[in-house]
């Protein structure tokens, strides 16, 4: 049976309320949040249940526990409810005087500092302008200033020039990433003949940026041991860490890692990666582009001068 416009209010309704009920912890803090009576949301939550089809809490001492299958149905709603608010917001900001915003998107580890620096070096500038980050590998990120999810993207070459423009922020080698105490740590260079028995932690092929190094092993018939694989931009660093295996990147991306303690040792034969920023072609929301690519040129300088101990 069709489910009427009415019927589909109550159904958000309800969701609202579980959601509310397992981001608070109880009914009465929910309530609250949703400025509505306790024995409204008491109602909503028992509704809901029903349209579930099972007991969604286990009510104790400590008030409402949250079953494996509550917290399955919460995440998967929560992502509901933020799609809805963005796409009110975007809503609102067509037709309304809305504050003015700007989407970035971004490798995983690059929003982790590289991205909030950039964002610092604006608001200097924009006060009044609101930032949403997308972390994604870098398919996606290109994916998203396509189709305009986001307006300004951080990636590597090459790029469709069919589609995209962009500025060049940084040139980046080849380099191992290890932890300090390895045998390898002091050398100047690591080369082909010192990675014989290694360990490797490699992103996953179509996120990779150091495939170069992990084929010339295989070109001169050697096998690398494969310990760790990722699809994270970056997140090899923390199985670096922990002394798991040596990872291949780019100068760019390692001296994102500054955090941990470990050594950026130059590789050789070397691979060099050129990163932008970079929009869609002919993007018709306006951002001062100059002012970005110039903030983030200086920031990677100076995550370079600050690797190199200047």
């Amino acid at each position: 049976m069709k489910e009427s416009d009415e019927e589909a209010g109550f159904g958000l309704k309800r969701a609202r309320a579980f959601r509310e009920v397992i981001r608070s912890g109880s009914t009465r803090r929910a309530a609250r949040s949703l400025g509505v009576t306790q024995s409204a949301v008491s109602q909503q939550l028992k509704l809901f249940e029903e349209l579930i089809g099972e007991k969604l809490f286990v009510r104790d001492r400590r008030g409402l526990i949250p079953t494996t299958r509550a917290i399955e149905i919460y995440n998967k709603i929560d992502r509901y409810f933020e799609t809805l608010a963005r796409i009110e917001n975007e809503i609102t900001g067509s037709f309304g005087s809305a504050t003015r915003s700007l989407t970035i998107a971004a490798p995983h580890l690059l929003c982790l500092s590289f991205v909030p620096k950039l964002i610092h070096a604006l608001d200097a500038t924009e006060p009044g302008m609101e930032f949403y980050v997308r972390a994604q590998g870098y398919d996606q990120v290109a994916q998203s200033i396509l189709t305009e999810e986001a307006d300004i993207g951080i990636s590597r070459l090459p790029l469709d020039d069919r589609f995209f423009e962009w500025h060049t922020i940084a040139l980046s080698k080849s380099v191992c990433l290890l932890p300090s105490a390895h045998p390898l740590a002091n050398k100047e260079r690591i080369t082909l003949n010192d990675l014989d028995g290694e360990r490797f932690i490699i992103l996953e092929r179509e996120f990779a940026s150091h495939q170069t190094g992990l084929n010339a092993l295989l070109y001169e018939g050697r096998n690398p041991v494969i310990k760790v694989r990722t699809d994270a931009v970056g997140f090899v660093v923390g199985y670096v860490s922990e002394g798991l295996g040596i990872s291949i990147a780019n100068e760019f991306i390692a001296r994102q890692c500054a955090p941990f303690d470990l050594q950026i040792v130059p590789f050789h034969p070397p691979a060099t990666y050129e990163y932008v920023l970079f929009w869609r072609r002919g993007a018709a929301k306006n951002f001062e582009k100059e002012a970005f690519v110039q903030a983030a040129k200086r920031i990677a300088l100076e995550a370079a001068q600050a690797a190199q101990g200047i």
